[in-house]
């Protein structure tokens, strides 16, 4: 979705420095390595490896994770909630076992680097969407077609298969093996008991991840940091679902695969595009162009868009609008604020 870019050292460190007032508060040894790893040349050198298209910390903090998470016994480990019931936390040594497993590991740390990238699937985000969808669906005439815009797994793309608990009130997927728990702190979003109806589902990513594939589910409990337990057993669970009917994702770019997909559903079926949190990571220019498309198709069938902000603020919270046609312009309104985790979430419409 983004052109490559030479990322100089300097930049490299300045990205593991932004990260940290993201980790402190949430997870203490993300904090403590990236504080660490901003200041040491070697693993600035040794994060060179990761194309300037992607978010260079979270890469190379999941690739170590991925390959602890296969040996095991390394005393790193000791540091991780994901691999043992009572973690240390960060002192003196940590950094050091850190970067001793970086540095003994380069060669099967670098093609994971190079590979991969930051795909994550906050399965909680669909707490937000169940409202938003339903909102949307509301107002059309039948079941939606649903396009998610950088799926990863497609796992948001399944919100209907889903239970939800808000403060409380359960809506969604009865029978469902997982529960999505949200705090409502505002308004009075749309919570029908049941989910609405759909009528097909696709993701388009340029890199999807496949559900039954063994490594791409690995990678992607990686992408989860150590400390949030939850949304791990939430992705588990979530794998677990989409692995029985996996949804389907094409392989394409963001502006120029995304018509043929439009083409795809019948034109007086209602469509709705969605995106929670992925703007962010696409240039302001690809997002006007995206815009302008969507726009364009809005004249021509009953078309949907719900997106997140493209730019974060502050990483307390994202913005969800909703933007379609209505009496023959198009209209763009903020239906709510979410934490981005889709721990919380504001109804503004």
């Amino acid at each position: 979705m983004t052109a490559g870019r030479d990322v100089t050292m300097t930049d490299r460190a300045e990205q593991f420095r932004d990260l940290v007032p993201w980790a402190e508060g949430t997870d203490p040894l993300y904090a403590h390595l990236c504080r660490h790893a901003a200041d040491d040349p070697e693993i600035l050198a040794l994060a060179e490896s990761i194309p300037g298209d992607r978010q260079v910390p979270h890469v190379l903090l999941a690739a170590v994770q991925y390959l602890l998470e296969r040996e095991g016994t390394h005393r790193l480990a000791d540091y991780y909630a994901t691999l043992t019931d009572d973690p240390r936390a960060p002192d003196e040594n940590c950094y050091p076992v850190f970067r001793e497993f970086c540095l003994d590991r380069t060669d099967a740390l670098r093609p994971l680097l190079t590979s991969r990238r930051t795909q994550t699937n906050s399965v909680r985000r669909s707490a937000v969407l169940y409202p938003a969808i339903a909102h949307v669906a509301a107002r059309v005439a039948g079941p939606l077609a649903l396009v998610e815009l950088g799926p990863s797994a497609g796992l948001n793309l399944l919100f209907d298969r889903y239970r939800y608990d808000y403060d409380g009130r359960t809506v969604g997927a009865a029978d469902s093996p997982i529960t999505i728990e949200s705090e409502i702190r505002g308004g009075d979003p749309p919570l029908p008991a049941d989910p609405p109806a759909v009528r097909s589902r696709v993701g388009l990513d340029v890199h999807p991840l496949d559900v039954t594939d063994p490594a791409d589910a690995d990678w992607l409990r990686s992408l989860v940091w150590p400390a949030h337990t939850d949304r791990r057993e939430l992705l588990d669970g979530a794998l677990a679902v989409a692995s029985e009917d996996p949804p389907r994702l094409v392989a394409g770019d963001l502006l120029s695969d995304l018509p043929a997909v439009l083409d795809g559903i019948p034109e007086d079926v209602p469509v709705c595009v969605f995106n929670t949190l992925v703007l962010y990571q696409v240039p302001d220019d690809v997002c006007e162009r995206l815009a302008t498309l969507l726009r364009d198709r809005m004249a021509d069938r009953p078309l949907h868009w719900l997106t997140g902000a493209n730019k974060l603020s502050g990483g307390e919270s994202v913005e969800l609008d909703w933007m379609r046609r209505e009496d023959g312009e198009v209209r763009r309104d903020t239906l709510a604020d979410f934490e981005p985790h889709g721990r919380w979430l504001e109804w503004r419409a």
